[in-house]
């Protein structure tokens, strides 16, 4: 729990209150269904709320403070006033993050931070008690939430950092800041709100830039928009791939029913991993976590328990096995990088027939068509005999599917996909399911789940 007094609050913020100094909080929370006594609660404000208007049912559950905009205290509790609450929140866990003297690992990337935040984690978690980014709060409400979770028993810190445009990462940066950074890959995710890679770049870039003298940096040497970050970091830099000859490299990659085998090379270290998941792009999740873990002191024996135990996260390359088929649930998000990797994923699993489930992926702006169509041309070519399409603009999929020979089917909703499929269904099918996680594509798991 993260304890502060009145004083506390208005070093870290600068705002200003009238009234009893001697207060001190149990705990900081945005939500008051989570207040309880001694509570000090932030009064955020957002285009669909307003966190004011709950600072009665604060005080009703126990709260003994608020943080509020200037002109918006109230009767009733001890009211800190601020320009901007959510500002004030970020600097409060930019307060509290300096109570810790531990390495604190920040990820982001275009695809794959989700993964490599748990992996470092579980690698990190056989040496220290890690504090993680819990679910998807990796913005800027949900990154000072995690940090606001430090307490004394914590010796490191993973944090996830997503972005939609420019300066988003170096907010969240200055929040956090990380001693260690991970940029996983620049890809086409965003590329409607920030025109070119080049740009999706520099944003990602910010989380490097943003690194101090004694920090280091963690690079995919195989992404050349990543590769290059190390011009601009202060600090260390480790680097890590495939097919480069980085610092952390992995090769001789064996795929089995159940994983990937893969030599990995760490310095002067030489060691056998398992990884309990499919595709190549787990393969490099990893290899960053082996990066982090080494950077830390961790031993490559523990490296290797870490992520032969690693489960993965639900709807995240999920494999759910039925008596007769099997599916990679993979339907949490997608976009151009993580759809071609998930695509050529599914290839290690057993099958007869590979089959593709898909919904649109978004955001993608001008590059929407051709983002897609590549989709489509990338099924031909990785042997796929059917697919299914959910979405306008997966019809572009469809189309280029077609034109290399894939059975198509055009679909409505989940229901109508799982009903197209069960009329064709054969046994030894391996089935992706995948779309952006505005068309819910976990629906069509489910769908099928119930005809069981």
């Amino acid at each position: 729990m993260a304890q502060f007094t009145v004083q506390d609050i208005l070093q870290a913020t600068g705002g200003t209150c009238t009234g009893d100094n001697s207060i001190q909080f149990a705990d900081i929370s945005t939500d008051t269904r989570t207040i309880e006594a001694d509570y000090l609660f932030v009064a955020l404000r957002g285009d669909t709320f307003d966190g004011h208007d709950f600072i009665k049912t604060a005080i009703e559950k126990g709260a003994t403070g608020a943080i509020v905009e200037n002109g918006h205290s109230v009767e009733g509790i001890l009211c800190i006033e601020v320009e901007n609450t959510l500002k004030a929140y970020q600097d409060l866990a930019n307060f509290h993050r300096h109570r810790f003297n531990i390495p604190t690992v920040a990820i982001t990337g275009s695809s794959g931070k989700t993964t490599t935040k748990e992996m470092v984690a579980a690698v990190l978690s056989t040496e220290f008690n890690v504090l993680k980014t819990e679910k998807n709060f990796n913005n800027e409400i949900g990154l000072p939430k995690t940090l606001l979770q430090l307490t004394n028993e914590h010796e490191a810190c993973v944090v996830e950092m997503g972005m939609r445009g420019l300066g988003q990462i170096e907010e969240l940066a200055l929040i956090a800041e990380p001693t260690i950074g991970i940029i996983t890959n620049v890809g086409t995710s965003h590329i409607e709100l920030l025109g070119s890679k080049e740009s999706i770049g520099e944003a990602k870039g910010e989380l490097i830039r943003c690194l101090g003298t004694d920090s280091i940096s963690v690079l995919n040497e195989d992404d050349s928009f990543v590769s290059a970050m190390s011009a601009i970091a202060k600090g260390k830099t480790m680097t890590y791939g495939i097919h480069s000859n980085a610092t952390i490299k992995g090769s001789h990659l064996r795929y089995k029913k159940d994983g990937i085998k893969f030599t990995c090379k760490a310095y002067d270290d030489v060691f056998d991993v398992f990884l309990p998941m499919i595709g190549e792009h787990n393969v490099y999740d990893a290899l960053a976590a082996i990066a982090a873990g080494r950077a830390l002191g961790v031993k490559p024996s523990k490296i290797k328990k870490g992520l032969s135990e690693f489960t993965g996260t639900p709807m995240r390359q999920e494999i759910v096995a039925f008596d007769d088929i099997v599916i990679l649930n993979d339907a949490y998000n997608a976009n151009p990088s993580s759809m071609a990797e998930a695509i050529k994923a599914l290839g290690q699993l057993d099958g007869k027939r590979k089959i593709a489930m898909l919904g649109d992926m978004l955001e993608l702006g001008d590059f929407t068509e051709e983002g897609h169509r590549q989709i489509g041309r990338l099924l031909g070519e990785e042997k796929y005999s059917v697919l299914f399409t959910f979405g306008d603009a997966a019809d572009f999929i469809a189309k280029e599917a077609k034109l290399v020979g894939l059975e198509v089917h055009r679909c409505n909703s989940h229901l109508e996909m799982a009903n197209a499929y069960q009329d064709i269904r054969e046994k030894g099918d391996v089935i992706l399911v995948k779309g952006s996680r505005g068309l819910r594509m976990e629906r069509v798991v489910d769908e099928l789940k119930d005809r069981e």
